[in-house]
């Protein structure tokens, strides 16, 4: 049996993903923090497991193996370093740093220590992600020149169902595209295949807060192939889409059914 500590009830996944490792045989969590206090107390009763305000202490527990780290995002630095160090594994929620520099310092530690660290990046291994995968390799495509993926939802209109939170830099650090955004951020470049020579992105404000709640960036290969991935929190009925276009043939996916 894995026991875990789950760190932080900030992101809105943190209740998911402690579904999901209750929902696991191998799995079981057997306590909780939060930097803050009253809603980690909330959190952690919800889950029917103690709340534990001594972070450092928490991760001293022998009985503990690993975290799941759903804290603000600018915390992540500090509370993952903290787990390795502690030699707890990490599963976290995306993104994993805020800088390439913090990103690099938390793969490093983690290497250097032999913990396992995994990010939440699911749609890796969604069904359609392989086949589209495997359908670029076959070269049917011919040589890839456009990647265009999208993904967005409505968590800033109607409802706003997205708590305030995290339109807050100094708690998310960015909006749609630092969150939903790495998504299909991370889709585009895989299926176009290797690191992009430049990244340029544009960011919108539909409601005026302090993060952007509409971007796209532009990924751009040093074959030439171009890259597109759009996001945001200001749409209601846009489908997660996929369109790869080559020299050959062209792939779509979810215009608007989910269907390749």
């Amino acid at each position: 049996m894995i026991r875990l500590a789950l760190l932080g009830f900030w992101h809105v996944h943190a209740t998911d993903y402690a579904a999901e490792a209750e929902a696991n045989p191998e799995t079981e969590i057997v306590a909780a923090w939060d930097d803050d206090a009253e809603r980690g107390e909330t959190g952690a009763s919800d889950l029917g497991v103690p709340f534990v305000g001594d972070l450092p202490g928490l991760l001293a527990r022998p009985d503990i193996d690993g975290v799941i780290v759903t804290t603000k995002t600018s915390a992540h630095p500090e509370v993952i370093g903290a787990a390795v160090a502690a030699g707890k594994h990490v599963y976290t929620e995306k993104v994993l740093a805020l800088t390439p520099a913090d990103a690099r310092g938390i793969v490093e530690a983690a290497e250097r220590a032999g913990i396992a660290l995994t990010v939440s990046l699911p749609r890796l291994s969604h069904g359609y992600t392989l086949a589209i995968r495997q359908i670029l390799a076959s070269g049917v495509l011919g040589q890839v020149t456009q990647v265009r993926c999208r993904l967005s939802h409505d968590g800033a209109v109607g409802r706003r169902w997205l708590p305030a939170r995290f339109f807050d830099p100094g708690e998310a650090g960015g909006g749609a595209l630092v969150d939903l955004g790495c998504h299909p951020l991370y889709l585009t470049r895989l299926f176009l295949g290797g690191m992009p020579a430049s990244v340029n992105a544009e960011y919108g404000r539909v409601t005026g807060s302090a993060v952007d709640d509409n971007a796209v960036a532009i990924l751009r290969q040093p074959s030439g192939a171009l890259g597109i991935a759009e996001t945001g929190f200001v749409n209601p009925s846009s489908p997660f889409t996929i369109e790869i276009h080559g020299t050959a043939g062209s792939l779509l996916y979810g215009i608007p059914e989910p269907r390749l």
